[in-house]
């Protein structure tokens, strides 16, 4: 379903999430500011009107996007620390819910829950899996999220710019992400073994039970994941090209030809490819401007059970797909938010060895 890379050294790999001591180098009239957090190239940020701020002043700041090409990483000058399920944010009072819980009885018994166990100094944001959580649940974890941010907000006071305050070890926060109580954990014998499973247990203590040690290879999997073409279940195919400025991809028939109608072919061909892709795009982590060229429909009808079945595909994915529609002739345009690196650049830049 998904192929999530966390490089284990400290200083390779995506920054996303970390929560720096930088130093502001330079403000913009535009409202923006660039901020040295310690990487070779200095990151930069919106900033609102009136925000006060002045070169040379010390700020905290947390990675939303690492850099891309001749662009340093952007940062928020708000942070925010991630937990199963809330974010408890820093300076706000506000308390936001995920737009994939709909129930409003649920969300307005979680908002009063979470309003119950927040610090005067922080706000939250809750996650989808919130749902059903009871308040122990919910005051235990923020609690402890609470304990990492006083944390290091103090900490913040007494260092030298710049300076990474957190996770100060191996940053296990996409399990977070990931983790369900209906799961089953299978780890790969290692060095980190006992770390990981320390993590997911504090996490999702249900799970103790049912974390096993296993052999895990998958390189066979990573190979087939860079792989420029792949085949659908029909006999059809797919082809992914990465270039500058997008990802293109083509969709073909192959040697599906002919037990059924031609229109009728040409749509099973097409629903086959949006599931491959949604669950690719996923894969490699691509992302940016996405355009599809789909084996063109003459029907309406078709074109918009292609569009609902993409939709729904698109709906596994943890990072948002927005703007999607057909472009004409048969292609549909899509843009998905670049958080990581894609797995391409991952390998090349030798951070994940195959």
């Amino acid at each position: 379903m998904e192929l999530v890379f966390e490089p284990l050294p400290q200083d390779e790999g995506s920054w996303v999430g970390r929560i720096i001591v930088g130093r502001i180098k330079t403000i913009l009239p535009g409202l923006f500011a660039f901020i040295d957090i310690g990487d070779k190239k200095n990151a930069f940020t919106n900033l609102k009107a009136g925000h006060g701020l002045k070169a040379g002043q010390a700020v905290l700041v947390q990675v939303q996007k690492d850099a891309l090409g001749t662009k340093g990483m952007y940062v928020n000058l708000e942070t925010s620390i991630k937990g199963r399920l809330v974010v408890l944010v820093g300076d706000s009072r506000a308390v936001g819910i995920s737009r994939k819980i709909e129930d409003k009885k649920e969300a307005l018994r979680l908002k009063k829950l979470v309003r119950r166990s927040l610090p005067a100094d922080c706000g939250a944001i809750i996650r989808t899996n919130a749902v059903g959580a009871c308040d122990t649940e919910i005051s235990e974890e923020i609690q402890r999220l609470s304990g990492i941010y006083a944390a290091l907000i103090s900490r913040a006071q007494f260092v030298r710019p710049p300076a990474v305050l957190y996770p100060k070890t191996r940053d296990y926060s996409i399990l977070a992400d990931l983790l369900t109580e209906d799961m089953e954990i299978h780890i790969r014998e290692n060095e980190v073994e006992n770390e990981i499973r320390q993590k997911i247990c504090e996490l999702v203590p249900t799970l103790a039970s049912k974390i096993f040690s296993t052999p895990v290879c998958l390189d066979k999997k990573i190979q087939n994941a860079l792989a420029k073409r792949v085949p659908l279940p029909c006999g059809g195919w797919i082809v992914i090209e990465q270039t500058e400025a997008c990802v293109v991809i083509d969709v073909n028939t192959g040697s599906n030809v002919g037990k059924l109608n031609y229109a009728q072919m040409i749509l099973d061909t097409n629903l086959e490819a949006a599931a491959e892709i949604a669950l690719q795009l996923r894969i490699r982590n691509l992302s940016g401007i996405i355009i599809i060229d789909f084996i063109s429909m003459q029907s309406k009808h078709d074109q918009e059970t292609l569009l609902d079945t993409f939709r729904t595909e698109l709906e596994k994915d943890r990072i948002r797909c927005e703007y999607l529609s057909f472009i004409g002739l048969g292609m549909v345009q899509l843009s998905r938010r670049r958080i990581r690196p894609p797995l391409g650049e991952v390998v090349a830049a030798g951070y994940l060895e195959i």
